[in-house]
């Protein structure tokens, strides 16, 4: 059984600070969602914070828009329905319902009425709401608990 020495106990107690300090809350009263023509994407895990993953909270609203995304996007409906066109295929989004899109992908994003979603996107540096050096925690002083 291996035991660890002071050294060890030391690092791993400097890399938990480490991550303490780095962790973000965003609240979402503190976000302004409301879309312009459109559409409105809030890019909060931004490049600021990792240059692998991005990720953020967005609204589309009586628009469509066609897109070719260069990176790999998952989308999470919060609120609203949502429609992805792919080539010929729909896919209809509620609630609940998680979208998977492979980088490299040509789409139209649609929606009639609002709809509201969480995204993930992979790599952060090639989606342009993510690819903005932005730390929206510090600029709200949103992480404090």
């Amino acid at each position: 059984m291996a035991t660890m020495n002071s050294h060890d106990e030391q690092n791993d107690t400097m890399k938990l600070t480490q991550s303490c300090d780095k962790t973000k809350l965003f609240r979402k009263e503190d976000l302004n969602l409301e879309p312009v023509n459109g559409m409105k994407t809030i890019g909060l895990v931004n490049t600021s914070f990792s240059e692998e993953l991005g990720a953020g909270i967005g609204v589309f609203e009586d628009c469509s828009i066609p897109w070719h995304i260069t990176y790999d996007e998952v989308i999470y409906i919060l609120e609203g329905h949502f429609t992805l066109r792919v080539g010929d295929k729909v896919f209809e989004a509620d609630p609940g319902d998680v979208l998977w899109i492979p980088r490299d992908t040509k789409i139209v994003y649609e929606a009639q009425e609002r709809v509201t979603f969480f995204y993930s996107v992979l790599p952060a540096g090639n989606a342009p709401s993510t690819a903005k050096r932005i730390d929206y925690a510090a600029k709200t002083e949103l992480n404090k608990v």
